[in-house]
Protein backbone atom coordinates (compact mmCIF):
# COMPACT_ATOMS: atom_id res chain seq x y z
CA UNK A 1 0.00 0.00 0.00
CA UNK A 2 2.20 2.75 -0.89
CA UNK A 3 -0.67 4.87 -3.16
CA UNK A 4 -3.84 5.59 -3.21
CA UNK A 5 -6.94 7.54 -5.02
CA UNK A 6 -7.78 11.02 -4.13
CA UNK A 7 -9.74 14.00 -5.56
CA UNK A 8 -7.24 16.87 -5.70
CA UNK A 9 -6.71 20.04 -7.62
CA UNK A 10 -3.40 21.11 -8.99
CA UNK A 11 -4.14 25.11 -8.63
CA UNK A 12 -6.17 27.25 -6.25
CA UNK A 13 -8.36 30.27 -7.63
CA UNK A 14 -9.95 30.69 -10.86
CA UNK A 15 -9.75 27.61 -12.91
CA UNK A 16 -9.57 25.12 -9.88
CA UNK A 17 -11.19 21.94 -11.34
CA UNK A 18 -10.62 18.57 -9.23
CA UNK A 19 -9.90 16.03 -10.55
CA UNK A 20 -8.63 12.16 -9.88
CA UNK A 21 -4.58 11.48 -8.29
CA UNK A 22 -2.72 9.18 -7.28
CA UNK A 23 -0.92 10.04 -4.31
CA UNK A 24 1.66 8.51 -2.04
CA UNK A 25 0.22 7.26 1.25
CA UNK A 26 2.37 8.33 4.10
CA UNK A 27 3.03 5.59 6.36
CA UNK A 28 2.17 7.00 9.97
CA UNK A 29 4.99 7.98 12.44
CA UNK A 30 4.89 7.99 16.14
CA UNK A 31 1.98 9.85 17.07
CA UNK A 32 -0.18 9.56 13.98
CA UNK A 33 -2.73 7.43 12.51
CA UNK A 34 -2.93 6.21 9.52
CA UNK A 35 -7.13 5.46 8.38
CA UNK A 36 -8.48 3.89 5.56
CA UNK A 37 -11.17 6.88 4.54
CA UNK A 38 -15.25 5.06 5.02
CA UNK A 39 -16.42 8.25 4.06
CA UNK A 40 -15.75 11.74 3.74
CA UNK A 41 -17.69 15.23 4.48
CA UNK A 42 -18.39 18.37 2.32
CA UNK A 43 -18.07 21.48 4.12
CA UNK A 44 -18.05 24.86 3.01
CA UNK A 45 -14.30 25.60 3.67
CA UNK A 46 -14.11 23.12 0.29
CA UNK A 47 -15.36 25.24 -1.42
CA UNK A 48 -13.05 28.48 0.03
CA UNK A 49 -9.93 26.44 -0.39
CA UNK A 50 -10.20 25.81 -3.87
CA UNK A 51 -11.56 29.21 -4.33
CA UNK A 52 -8.19 30.61 -3.25
CA UNK A 53 -10.39 32.69 -0.38
CA UNK A 54 -8.23 29.70 2.35
CA UNK A 55 -5.54 30.73 4.90
CA UNK A 56 -3.22 27.87 5.52
CA UNK A 57 -0.72 27.82 8.50
CA UNK A 58 1.94 26.62 6.27
CA UNK A 59 2.58 27.81 2.68
CA UNK A 60 0.05 25.82 0.23
CA UNK A 61 1.74 22.63 -1.19
CA UNK A 62 -0.05 21.12 -4.43
CA UNK A 63 -1.97 18.92 -5.63
CA UNK A 64 -4.63 20.00 -2.91
CA UNK A 65 -6.84 17.44 -1.57
CA UNK A 66 -9.66 19.38 0.29
CA UNK A 67 -11.46 17.49 2.92
CA UNK A 68 -11.92 18.05 6.92
CA UNK A 69 -14.29 15.17 7.84
CA UNK A 70 -13.61 11.31 7.68
CA UNK A 71 -14.51 8.70 9.22
CA UNK A 72 -12.66 5.47 8.41
CA UNK A 73 -10.92 2.12 9.99
CA UNK A 74 -7.59 2.14 11.74
CA UNK A 75 -4.66 0.95 9.26
CA UNK A 76 -1.76 1.18 11.45
CA UNK A 77 0.22 3.76 14.18
CA UNK A 78 -0.81 5.03 17.28
CA UNK A 79 -4.73 3.47 17.68
CA UNK A 80 -5.76 -0.23 17.73
CA UNK A 81 -5.23 -1.70 13.90
CA UNK A 82 -9.11 -1.99 12.70
CA UNK A 83 -10.65 0.33 15.54
CA UNK A 84 -13.47 2.40 13.65
CA UNK A 85 -12.53 6.33 14.57
CA UNK A 86 -13.92 9.38 13.08
CA UNK A 87 -11.58 12.95 12.57
CA UNK A 88 -11.24 16.36 11.61
CA UNK A 89 -8.25 16.41 9.62
CA UNK A 90 -7.21 19.78 10.55
CA UNK A 91 -6.57 21.18 7.25
CA UNK A 92 -5.59 24.68 7.85
CA UNK A 93 -2.90 22.96 9.85
CA UNK A 94 -2.38 19.68 8.43
CA UNK A 95 -2.67 20.06 4.63
CA UNK A 96 -4.46 16.31 4.56
CA UNK A 97 -7.43 16.11 2.74
CA UNK A 98 -10.50 13.65 3.30
CA UNK A 99 -11.30 13.43 -0.17
CA UNK A 100 -8.77 10.49 -0.64
CA UNK A 101 -8.62 6.88 0.49
CA UNK A 102 -6.29 7.09 3.25
CA UNK A 103 -5.25 9.90 5.73
CA UNK A 104 -2.21 10.29 7.87
CA UNK A 105 -3.28 12.26 10.49
CA UNK A 106 -2.37 13.24 14.69
CA UNK A 107 -3.59 10.61 16.81
CA UNK A 108 -4.75 13.88 19.16
CA UNK A 109 -7.13 14.72 15.99
CA UNK A 110 -8.70 11.15 16.63
CA UNK A 111 -11.69 9.49 18.42
CA UNK A 112 -13.70 6.49 18.58
CA UNK A 113 -16.72 6.39 16.34
CA UNK A 114 -19.99 6.85 17.33
CA UNK A 115 -21.48 2.94 17.92
CA UNK A 116 -24.92 4.35 16.59
CA UNK A 117 -23.40 5.86 13.25
CA UNK A 118 -23.36 4.01 10.00
CA UNK A 119 -20.45 5.76 8.14
CA UNK A 120 -21.84 8.25 6.23
CA UNK A 121 -23.53 9.46 9.45
CA UNK A 122 -19.85 9.69 11.65
CA UNK A 123 -18.58 11.55 9.05
CA UNK A 124 -20.88 14.69 9.43
CA UNK A 125 -19.73 14.78 13.06
CA UNK A 126 -16.29 16.54 13.30
CA UNK A 127 -15.73 20.00 11.76
CA UNK A 128 -19.45 20.91 12.29
CA UNK A 129 -19.81 19.22 15.81
CA UNK A 130 -16.03 21.08 17.00
CA UNK A 131 -17.38 24.43 15.61
CA UNK A 132 -20.57 24.24 18.06
CA UNK A 133 -19.20 22.88 20.81
CA UNK A 134 -16.39 25.17 20.78
CA UNK A 135 -18.86 27.93 20.16
CA UNK A 136 -20.92 27.19 23.34
CA UNK A 137 -17.35 26.74 24.83
CA UNK A 138 -16.85 30.70 24.41
CA UNK A 139 -20.19 31.93 24.94
CA UNK A 140 -20.15 30.21 28.21
CA UNK A 141 -23.78 30.34 29.20
CA UNK A 142 -25.02 28.96 32.11
CA UNK A 143 -28.27 26.82 32.42
CA UNK A 144 -31.34 28.59 31.88
CA UNK A 145 -29.52 31.38 29.77
CA UNK A 146 -31.26 32.10 26.23
CA UNK A 147 -29.34 31.48 23.34
CA UNK A 148 -30.33 32.55 19.68
CA UNK A 149 -29.22 30.16 16.81
CA UNK A 150 -30.06 31.94 13.50
CA UNK A 151 -29.34 28.57 11.75
CA UNK A 152 -30.93 26.07 13.49
CA UNK A 153 -31.36 23.79 10.34
CA UNK A 154 -27.49 23.84 9.24
CA UNK A 155 -24.91 21.04 10.29
CA UNK A 156 -23.40 23.50 13.38
CA UNK A 157 -27.33 25.48 14.55
CA UNK A 158 -28.20 21.85 14.77
CA UNK A 159 -25.86 20.67 16.93
CA UNK A 160 -25.21 24.07 18.55
CA UNK A 161 -28.89 23.73 19.68
CA UNK A 162 -28.51 19.94 20.40
CA UNK A 163 -25.54 20.52 22.80
CA UNK A 164 -27.06 23.82 23.94
CA UNK A 165 -30.19 21.93 24.87
CA UNK A 166 -28.22 19.48 26.30
CA UNK A 167 -26.72 21.66 28.92
CA UNK A 168 -29.74 23.33 29.91
CA UNK A 169 -30.17 26.17 27.98
CA UNK A 170 -32.97 27.78 25.90
CA UNK A 171 -32.29 28.26 22.41
CA UNK A 172 -34.36 30.63 20.50
CA UNK A 173 -34.28 30.54 16.59
CA UNK A 174 -35.31 33.25 14.27
CA UNK A 175 -38.68 32.63 14.62
CA UNK A 176 -39.50 32.51 18.35
CA UNK A 177 -36.43 35.55 18.64
CA UNK A 178 -36.60 37.84 16.60
CA UNK A 179 -34.24 40.86 16.81
CA UNK A 180 -35.92 43.92 18.12
CA UNK A 181 -37.84 47.04 16.35
CA UNK A 182 -35.04 50.39 16.20
CA UNK A 183 -35.27 52.75 19.34
CA UNK A 184 -36.34 56.24 18.89
CA UNK A 185 -32.83 57.16 17.42
CA UNK A 186 -32.95 54.80 14.44
CA UNK A 187 -31.15 52.13 16.23
CA UNK A 188 -31.81 48.71 16.28
CA UNK A 189 -32.70 48.53 20.59
CA UNK A 190 -31.28 45.76 22.93
CA UNK A 191 -32.98 42.39 22.98
CA UNK A 192 -33.67 39.85 25.44
CA UNK A 193 -31.45 36.98 24.37
CA UNK A 194 -28.73 36.76 26.90
CA UNK A 195 -26.74 35.38 23.97
CA UNK A 196 -26.50 34.76 19.99
CA UNK A 197 -24.40 32.54 17.76
CA UNK A 198 -24.52 33.48 14.24
CA UNK A 199 -23.51 30.83 11.80
CA UNK A 200 -24.93 32.61 8.40
CA UNK A 201 -24.06 35.80 8.30
CA UNK A 202 -24.55 38.89 6.41
CA UNK A 203 -28.22 40.91 7.82
CA UNK A 204 -29.05 37.45 9.93
CA UNK A 205 -25.75 37.98 11.51
CA UNK A 206 -26.47 41.65 12.15
CA UNK A 207 -30.49 40.81 13.49
CA UNK A 208 -28.90 38.08 15.52
CA UNK A 209 -26.46 40.52 17.53
CA UNK A 210 -29.80 43.08 17.57
CA UNK A 211 -31.58 40.40 19.40
CA UNK A 212 -29.08 40.14 21.98
CA UNK A 213 -28.98 42.17 25.54
CA UNK A 214 -26.98 45.07 26.39
CA UNK A 215 -24.13 43.18 28.10
CA UNK A 216 -24.60 39.65 26.46
CA UNK A 217 -22.46 37.73 24.19
CA UNK A 218 -22.28 36.80 20.97
CA UNK A 219 -20.28 34.61 18.72
CA UNK A 220 -19.94 33.90 15.12
CA UNK A 221 -19.08 31.34 12.55
CA UNK A 222 -18.54 33.49 9.39
CA UNK A 223 -15.83 36.12 10.30
CA UNK A 224 -15.89 38.41 6.93
CA UNK A 225 -19.02 39.54 7.70
CA UNK A 226 -18.63 40.64 10.97
CA UNK A 227 -18.28 44.61 10.18
CA UNK A 228 -17.10 46.89 13.13
CA UNK A 229 -19.25 50.23 13.39
CA UNK A 230 -22.80 50.28 13.30
CA UNK A 231 -24.89 47.56 15.65
CA UNK A 232 -21.12 45.78 16.50
CA UNK A 233 -20.08 48.70 18.65
CA UNK A 234 -18.67 48.63 21.82
CA UNK A 235 -21.38 51.21 23.42
CA UNK A 236 -23.73 47.78 24.02
CA UNK A 237 -21.07 45.88 26.03
CA UNK A 238 -21.21 43.14 23.46
CA UNK A 239 -17.70 41.74 22.43
CA UNK A 240 -17.94 39.90 19.07
CA UNK A 241 -15.82 36.44 19.16
CA UNK A 242 -15.13 34.52 16.07
CA UNK A 243 -14.89 30.55 16.66
CA UNK A 244 -12.39 28.80 14.35
CA UNK A 245 -13.20 25.05 15.06
CA UNK A 246 -9.87 23.71 16.20
CA UNK A 247 -9.07 19.89 15.53
CA UNK A 248 -9.73 17.69 19.33
CA UNK A 249 -9.56 14.37 19.38
CA UNK A 250 -11.17 14.24 23.19
CA UNK A 251 -13.60 17.11 22.29
CA UNK A 252 -14.56 14.96 19.50
CA UNK A 253 -14.84 11.57 21.75
CA UNK A 254 -17.57 13.78 23.96
CA UNK A 255 -19.43 14.93 20.85
CA UNK A 256 -19.24 10.93 19.69
CA UNK A 257 -20.67 10.13 23.26
CA UNK A 258 -23.18 12.77 23.10
CA UNK A 259 -24.62 11.42 19.54
CA UNK A 260 -24.29 7.56 20.93
CA UNK A 261 -26.78 8.99 24.31
CA UNK A 262 -29.01 10.74 21.15
CA UNK A 263 -28.08 14.19 21.66
CA UNK A 264 -27.39 14.80 18.13
CA UNK A 265 -28.68 14.36 14.81
CA UNK A 266 -26.46 13.52 12.11
CA UNK A 267 -28.40 14.22 8.93
CA UNK A 268 -26.91 13.10 5.20
CA UNK A 269 -28.54 14.50 2.11
CA UNK A 270 -27.25 12.59 -0.43
CA UNK A 271 -23.94 10.16 -0.34
CA UNK A 272 -21.91 10.37 -3.92
CA UNK A 273 -18.81 8.60 -4.95
CA UNK A 274 -15.37 9.79 -4.14
CA UNK A 275 -15.00 9.81 -8.18
CA UNK A 276 -17.97 12.70 -7.86
CA UNK A 277 -16.48 14.83 -5.69
CA UNK A 278 -16.73 17.66 -8.12
CA UNK A 279 -20.28 17.06 -8.41
CA UNK A 280 -20.75 17.05 -4.50
CA UNK A 281 -19.07 20.75 -4.30
CA UNK A 282 -21.50 22.03 -7.26
CA UNK A 283 -24.62 20.53 -5.20
CA UNK A 284 -23.20 22.53 -2.00
CA UNK A 285 -22.60 25.85 -4.06
CA UNK A 286 -25.88 25.71 -5.33
CA UNK A 287 -27.26 26.02 -1.97
CA UNK A 288 -31.27 24.71 -0.92
CA UNK A 289 -29.06 21.65 0.16
CA UNK A 290 -30.44 20.16 3.77
CA UNK A 291 -28.13 17.99 5.63
CA UNK A 292 -24.16 17.14 4.64
CA UNK A 293 -23.33 15.90 1.32
CA UNK A 294 -20.90 12.28 1.90
CA UNK A 295 -18.48 11.02 -0.49
CA UNK A 296 -17.78 7.18 -0.63
CA UNK A 297 -14.01 5.97 -1.53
Amino acid sequence: MTTMRAMATDRVGPGAVLRPHTLPVKAPVDGEVLIRVMAAAVNPADLGMLAGNYRWYDELRLPLVPGYDVAGVVEGGDWAAGAAVIASTGHSRTQVGGYAEFVTLPAAQVAAAPANLDWTEAATLPLAGLTAYQALDLLDLAPGSTLLVNGPRGAVGRFATELAVARGITVLTPDTGEAPAADSAGRPASGSADAALDVVGGPRARAAFAAVRDGGRYVTTVPEFWVPGGQFTADRGIEPRIVRAEPDGRMLDRLARAAEAGQLTATVAKTLALTEAADALDLLQAGGVRGKLVLVP
